[in-house]
């Protein structure tokens, strides 16, 4: 005599709501990467603009030791 115990939640199979749940928290991790990389690079190389972003963000580029110069 066999008995068979599943425990709930332990399928071992992912549901299709699983797949959607997955598909959006990679989707917006993706954004997320792309958002915060145009914002490294968009302060990082602020040169223009009369200098005001530049030297709003100059303590902050030698903190993380972004160079600047």
């Amino acid at each position: 005599m066999t008995t068979n115990t599943e425990v709930a939640g332990t399928s071992g199979s992912l549901d299709t709501s699983d797949v959607g749940v997955y598909s959006q928290r990679l989707t917006l991790a993706l954004l997320m990467l792309l958002a915060g990389a145009v914002l490294i690079f968009t302060v990082g190389f602020a040169q223009g603009s009369g200098g005001v972003f530049h030297n709003a963000t100059h303590d902050t580029r030698h903190a993380v030791t972004f160079p600047c110069h």
